[in-house]
């Protein structure tokens, strides 16, 4: 029987997919369940134009996320702190901090990736991931506080 899944069900399908499953797991599971819904061709083709329209509106966020990207790439941020004699930072710059201030220049989706905290004076290398493989570099520049 052909189903069109409601919703997921692990291991044998996923949310809008259109399956062939045994009859009986069909009519005793998935059905009285609300899993899945028996595939007419109607349903067919609303699920394929839900399915077009999903992939249409993934595909413009992806491009949305590589031109924000693109915008903020070379990007440098000043901070300024307290520091010792020795240029070592009495607090830190950290992910949230850089966050922060990315905020400002609407990059809301962008995880900043640290190994550590900064917690010396001067210009550090940064990464920022937007998620689907979208990745690029800023300069964080610590000064000293007067």
């Amino acid at each position: 029987m052909k189903v069109i899944f409601l919703k997921d069900v692990k291991g044998v399908g996923r949310k809008g997919e259109i399956k062939e499953v045994n009859d009986g797991y069909a009519r005793n599971a998935l059905l009285p369940k609300k899993f899945a819904e028996i595939a007419t061709n109607a349903n067919i083709e609303v699920v394929k134009k839900n399915n077009e329209m999903k992939k249409e509106a993934h595909e413009a966020h992806v491009m949305k996320l590589k031109q924000l990207a693109k915008s903020l790439e070379g990007t440098k941020l000043h901070f300024i702190l307290k520091a010792g004699a020795k240029g070592e930072l009495f607090g830190s710059v950290s992910e949230k901090d850089i966050e922060k201030e990315l905020k400002k220049f609407k990059a809301s989706d962008a995880t900043v990736i640290l190994a550590s905290p900064i917690k010396t004076i001067g210009v550090h290398a940064v990464t920022l991931d937007f998620g689907e493989n979208i990745h690029t570099g800023i300069e964080i520049e610590v000064n000293e506080e007067k």
